[in-house]
């Protein structure tokens, strides 16, 4: 308005001073009728006067204008700065909110978790949990009374075996291992010989006999020379492994009279002197040297039903003098059996006893008559037979399975025992059995010769595990490699660099996260400042802390859960990434992972051929471990190696040009938490029949049967499987083709479990922005992943894959909810 009224009062004096400009001076000029008539002198100089004074205040209004506009303009540039600093104040205020809001649930969050670890603490008070210190001495067992249990053949650990060589302060090595190195080629050599690769520093077997807690010793051909240098006082396991089952019957008789307390590990075990829980069933000669020829040589599991039902029945020991003596029952089941290979009912029976003869027959009978020992060699041999041709064991009678009380549960899902009596109705019984129960039956005799029987390390390995158990003691820890740094030599550290965090809990609501715990299985237990100080001397502590490898099915105390009011918190997750001279893609995976809830640590397995770049800034993940591991060579297999740096079950494997949303992980690992025995995971693939084989596909389906491992959950189990169980040969296959190590994995879990894995979220694919290169763009791609199902199928046997139609999200998912709810995932 001011600047209004000094623009009007301005022009009006414009107005009066061209008006002052426009009188004339000249006055003898004449006057026209409309000219006004001619100012006198005064009156000019007057008017002149106050066009002057007209002139010095329009000059002065001027100036007062210029000054009004700049006055104003510095207003407005004023308002502009409060305006801006009352919208930074607002966003501040918001995100002052926001953050009192996440304060108020990290506090709620800290207030339960103290509240759980007091309730842990007071349960623990009250069950009087000791503190760990070194053991006292077991006390010495009297010879006497255990003489006379073994006399009377009675022997068991708790009256037979001397625990006070094995107690846990004691700094003996746990075996002892005793063989002639001139009978090297003997059956008990090679497993002795093989047990001996298998046993850690801290059972070292290159000690004296007479210092050790249990002796291995080969008491074959040589038995009295072997037996004199064993102390009587000593924990003996005899090796009787000869490939007759009448030397074996004379030697064990003079062995059990000259060493009633020896346990006797035998193929041949009779009736009346096997001590059971004691004495100890060994299996037959392995057929194999390594697991690759085991595989390659083992036939396939398909089809259920084979041309024949049974093959011809074997007697094992025909020629004892028992047999001789052959009860009249045992007669009829014979005759029986004879009279169904003439019969209409089961028209092809086989006669021969090879295994190709074998390998055509569903059923393969072991006939074990009254009276007969509870093993023999030949019935090992005929039961080990029918394992490597694929052929479903029929025992009838009693004979006892190799390491029967280590893998019992496995041989009851493997073999087939039938009365001697319902033989007139074996038809009939054989016949109710499905396809999917053959198939099953198959698989778990295929298991057992993979794990336990098919070569000398894998019986050497069971029988260890065997007497480990029942020494009552942990066995040897399964730890995985110690990966080399892969950074330069003189670039001891990495270069960090705050990034924020990407995960927002106000748009994602996750709930009470649990904070990041190693596992209970790596956890150590508790023990004293004496305990501590003497470990260094002595192996107790060593030998109490050392923690069985966990399994996906390991069972774990209630009370061992951290946080006590989480119910799945015994695991966490890791995150190993598998880098290719793309630093600064990784860089951008990593900084993905900043804030991450869950997070216990980040390995990063670099598999190209330089090191980082020193001047690399790598982001800091907020005190999350991040290690930098070179692989032993480049090879894809290095994902899987179970590093000695994991200390989670939980795996996350995750490929460097995966970017994910952190809520899409999170959901993930508490569905795997669900399913530990699973791969959880992103990407799902499929595959399919075309004529005789098989061909991959990754087009979106309504079922798959892969989930990639570029983005997946998976168990640390399975990483020791993959590396250590796993024929050399499938891995040498991933190698040749720089391809398939994810459908391997897949292959391999979907054989362990029979279980399909489980996808999360509908993510099929996953662009990488910047990356320049990828070992997936290959157009020969698909036909070498065709190519790896139809290679692996051969060698499992059959095709492990299982289809699945379910896809896990989140409850609430595209679930349309009040303005006062809030969905615990917003997006996925």
């Amino acid at each position: 308005g001011l600047l209004a009224a000094l623009c009007a009062l301005t022009v009006w004096l414009g107005d009066c001073s061209s008006r002052c400009a426009a009188q004339p001076v000249s006055s003898s000029s004449t006057a026209s009728p409309t000219t006004p008539p001619p100012l006198s002198g005064r009156a000019l100089r007057l008017h002149r006067r106050n066009c002057a004074d007209s002139l010095a205040a329009l000059a002065d209004l001027r100036r007062v204008k210029a000054s009004v506009r700049q006055e104003l303009v510095r207003m407005e540039r004023e308002r502009t700065k409060i305006m801006q600093q009352i919208r930074a104040s607002r966003i501040e205020l918001a995100n002052l909110m926001r953050n009192q809001r996440k304060i108020s649930a990290d506090t709620e969050i800290a207030r339960s978790d103290l509240a759980a670890l007091q309730i842990r603490l007071a349960e623990a008070d009250q069950r009087n949990l000791p503190v760990l210190r070194l053991p006292l001495n077991i006390s010495t067992l009297k010879s006497a009374s255990a003489v006379d249990k073994a006399s009377e053949g009675n022997c068991g650990l708790v009256d037979c075996f001397d625990y006070a060589r094995c107690g846990l302060a004691d700094q003996r090595p746990r075996f002892a291992l005793l063989y002639s190195a001139t009978d090297s080629l003997t059956d008990a050599a090679r497993l002795l010989n093989s047990s001996r690769r298998l046993l850690p520093d801290s059972m070292s077997t290159n000690v004296a006999v007479r210092d050790s807690c249990l002796v291995l010793a080969d008491v074959g051909s040589s038995s009295k020379s072997t037996l004199s240098a064993v102390p009587a006082a000593t924990n003996l396991v005899a090796m009787l492994l000869l490939p007759a089952s009448a030397a074996s019957e004379r030697l064990r008789r003079g062995l059990i009279a000259e060493r009633p307390r020896a346990v006797v590990a035998s193929r041949y075990q009779p009736s009346g002197s096997y001590r059971p829980g004691w004495d100890i069933v060994m299996p037959a000669k392995a057929p194999f040297r390594s697991a690759s020829d085991l595989w390659a040589a083992l036939p396939p599991l398909v089809p259920a039903r084979r041309p024949r039902l049974l093959a011809a029945p074997l007697l094992p020991g025909a020629n004892s003098s028992w047999w001789r003596q052959i009860s009249d029952v045992d007669r009829l089941v014979l005759d029986e059996l004879q009279r169904l290979c003439r019969s209409d009912v089961v028209d092809n029976l086989t006669s021969k006893l090879e295994l190709p003869a074998l390998a055509g027959a569903t059923f393969c009978p072991i006939l074990a008559p009254a009276g007969a020992p509870l093993s023999t060699l030949g019935g090992q041999r005929r039961l080990l037979d029918c394992l490597l041709a694929g052929s479903v064991p029929l025992i009838l009678g009693d004979m006892l399975p190799p390491f029967g009380d280590l893998l019992e549960p496995l041989w009851r899902r493997a073999i087939v025992r039938l009365p001697r009596s319902r033989s007139s109705e074996l038809a009939w019984l054989l016949a109710t059995y499905s396809d999917a129960t053959l198939l099953e039956l198959r698989r778990h005799g295929r298991l057992l010769l993979e794990r336990h029987l098919g070569t000398w390390r894998a019986q050497a390995a069971t029988l260890l595990t065997l007497l480990n158990r029942r020494l009552g003691l942990p066995g040897p820890a399964a730890v995985g490699p110690t990966g080399s740094s892969a950074l330069l030599p003189g670039h001891s550290r990495l270069l960090m660099g705050r990034v924020p965090s990407h995960f927002d809990e106000t748009q994602d609501y996750l709930g009470a996260v649990e904070p990041p715990l190693d596992s209970v299985l790596f956890q150590p237990r508790r023990q004293s400042a004496s305990c501590r100080t003497r470990c260094s001397t002595i192996q107790a502590c060593r030998a109490i802390r050392r923690r069985r490898q966990p399994t996906p099915n390991s069972t774990v105390p209630p009370t061992a859960i951290a946080p006590s009011i989480i119910l799945w918190a015994l695991v966490d997750s890791r995150r190993l990434l598998l880098s290719y001279n793309r630093e600064s893609v990784l860089v951008g995976s990593l900084s993905k992972l900043a804030g991450l809830p869950y997070l216990h640590s980040v390995l990063v397995v670099w598999n190209g051929e330089r090191p980082p770049n020193p001047s690399t800034v790598w982001p800091d993940l907020g005190g999350v471990p991040l290690h930098f591991i070179r692989g032993p060579g480049n090879s894809l297999n290095n994902r899987f190696l179970p590093w000695s740096q994991i200390r989670t079950e939980a795996v996350l494997s995750l490929d460097d040009d995966v970017y994910m949303r952190q809520d899409e992980l999170v959901l993930a690992f508490r569905v795997w938490r669900e399913h530990r025995d699973r791969i959880v995971g992103f990407p799902a693939r499929f595959h399919a029949r075309s004529g005789s084989g098989w061909v991959y596909d990754s087009n979106q389906t309504c079922e798959y049967s892969m989930v990639l491992t570029g983005a997946a959950f998976l168990h640390v189990h399975y990483l020791h499987l993959y590396s250590y169980w796993l024929p050399a040969a499938l891995r040498a296959e991933v190698d040749r083709l720089t391809n398939c190590e994810d459908i391997l994995m897949n292959f391999l879990v979907s054989h362990v479990t029979r279980k399909a894995p489980i996808k999360v979220t509908s993510r099929w694919t996953f662009p990488c922005f910047g990356c320049s290169q990828s070992l997936y763009k290959d157009d020969s791609h698909f036909f070498e992943r065709s190519h790896c199902i139809n290679y692996f199928s051969g060698m499992f046997g059959y095709n492990t894959l299982l289809y699945s139609q379910f896809r896990a999200d989140s409850v609430l998912f595209k679930t349309r909810l009040g303005t006062d709810k809030v969905k615990c995932f917003k997006y996925v």
